[in-house]
């Protein structure tokens, strides 16, 4: 028993005494690396002939019910989501299409039969904000 005490002790010095692993200190880079979103390109600003449509009854062509801000475009020329500034509208979003909306016309959705006569055929600017 005295043998492997001593063995045991033996093995502790030698673990206690040499040297361990040289660890080499971890350097961090001075900049840390962060992804940065690119700005937001400049909103394309195209002019468009706006007519005006009210309740239908149908859902959208996205399939939400049109309210105010929804406008109807040619999805070759706006994609559908794609959120807009009209000029004497106001904010909306391409959800909607229609046969008679083609090329460089869009449709606006509006709350009554009134507004639709009020804003008539009218050129507007419209900003694609994306």
């Amino acid at each position: 028993m005295a043998g492997r005490l001593t063995v045991i002790i033996l093995a502790l010095v030698i673990i206690l005494t040499s040297p361990g692993p040289v660890i080499a200190p971890v350097m961090f880079p001075v900049e840390v690396l962060q992804e940065k979103p690119e700005p937001d390109p400049e909103p394309k600003i195209v002019t468009f002939e706006a007519t005006a449509y009210t309740w239908t009854g149908c859902r959208t062509t996205t399939g939400t019910w049109p309210s105010r801000g929804t406008v109807a475009v040619d999805p070759r020329v706006i994609p559908l989501g794609t959120e807009l500034h009209i000029e004497g509208y106001g904010a909306a979003v391409a959800a909607d299409t229609g046969g008679a909306i083609q090329g460089q016309k869009i449709d606006l959705y509006m709350d009554s039969e009134h507004e639709c006569l009020q804003w008539g055929r009218r050129k507007v600017e419209v900003q694609i904000r994306r």
